[in-house]
């Protein structure tokens, strides 16, 4: 069978080098280094993007009103809840099928969800996965804020780990038989911190926490206790755009923090991580602005250290990664990446040295 190359850059741990995709037929036999053969399509080859935070639940709701965060997604009587508790199960597993269906278009190789409604709602997710090449990491969040750390650790080994909403919604003890029974099992345990208002953070850490969420109104001594704690931040650019918050990434990044990107509300956005790191670039051009490769990482090597050891997706670029082919126009690929590109850029997608022209 005759080969066939794509692709005229490779973006590793490194950044930017000369490199293509080797192909016979769909199926990817080498990733090489080097100047890519004449009629190399003109193209970049991304790891696939990991999307480090996602609340597919609502996406039934898109698109969302305009409001605050308190008034749009707090519990228990936010715009977001009032509206799960209407939807149908049909509705919601339709909608969240949907919106792993985009994330599989557009380069995602998985996903971290905080699924809320308890074991139901982790039921739904899973109904919802049929059967697509995105891995899920399902979060589960308990219905019964006196929940007993035996009912958490039945809970929790239906899913992935606990994905709680912040400190001020849940009572401290419940939060820390969360974290120790997502501990017991070898779980995650991600919350969100300091979005709207500061919250302390010696009591956030305090939880053990795998991964914080958001962390926009922390202090710049925060961040460096978070740093320090070797927590990851997932932050959430378009989402923080839509309730006017500044997702401060290079403060984040400045502090020593690892900084994962998200999509959030499905219900405000959808999981599109090229529109994520594109919005990531742009919303930091005022606070110092991001390296075209910064952002980039932020979509791909930083969320794989989000998913810890849980899974098998590696940090390398290899023919059996998860990889994503980006169309480009002119010789500097990351600045459109960052600026030019979007999902209709997508030109091909790879899963496990399968490749899928788009």
């Amino acid at each position: 069978m005759s080969r066939t190359s794509v692709g005229r850059w490779l973006f590793t741990q490194e950044g930017v080098v000369d490199g293509y995709i080797l192909l016979e037929g769909d199926e990817v036999v080498e990733v090489c280094r080097g100047r890519a053969p004449e009629g190399s399509s003109r193209a970049i080859v991304l790891p696939g993007f990991v999307n480090a935070h996602t609340h597919i639940g609502d996406s039934f709701a898109y698109p969302a009103p305009r409001g605050t965060v308190e008034e749009i997604v707090a519990p228990p009587n936010g715009y977001k809840h009032r509206m799960l508790r209407t939807a149908s199960r049909e509705q919601k597993v339709a909608a969240m099928r949907e919106s792993i269906s985009h994330m599989a278009r557009t380069g995602t190789s998985a996903f971290i969800d905080f699924r809320e409604e308890g074991s139901e709602g982790i039921q739904m997710i899973n109904d919802s996965m049929g059967q697509t090449p995105v891995t899920a990491l399902v979060l589960g969040r308990p219905v019964h804020s006196n929940a007993s750390l035996e009912a958490l650790a039945d809970f929790v080994s239906l899913c992935d780990g606990f994905g709680m909403s912040s400190l001020r919604d849940w009572p401290r003890d419940l939060l820390e038989r969360a974290s120790k029974a997502a501990k017991m099992q070898g779980k995650l345990f991600g919350i969100h911190a300091s979005e709207v208002v500061r919250e302390d953070v010696d009591l956030v850490l305090g939880l053990k926490p795998d991964f914080l969420v958001h962390m926009t109104a922390a202090s710049d001594d925060d961040l460096r206790a978070v740093a320090d704690a070797h927590v990851p931040v997932v932050v959430c650019p378009r989402s923080n755009e839509f309730f006017g918050i500044d997702p401060r990434i290079p403060q984040l990044l400045d502090a020593g923090v690892e900084v994962a990107l998200g999509t959030d509300n499905g219900m405000i956005c959808r999981p599109d991580m090229l529109e994520e790191l594109r919005a990531a670039y742009r919303l930091s051009l005022p606070g110092g602005g991001l390296a075209p490769a910064d952002a980039v990482r932020l979509a791909t090597h930083s969320g794989r250290k989000v998913l810890n050891a849980l899974r098998n997706i590696t940090t390398e670029i290899k023919h059996t990664d998860d990889l994503v082919v980006v169309e480009t126009q002119g010789d500097d690929p990351l600045i459109e990446v960052v600026s030019a590109t979007g999902s209709a850029h997508v030109a091909a997608v790879s899963r496990g040295g399968r490749l899928r022209r788009i």
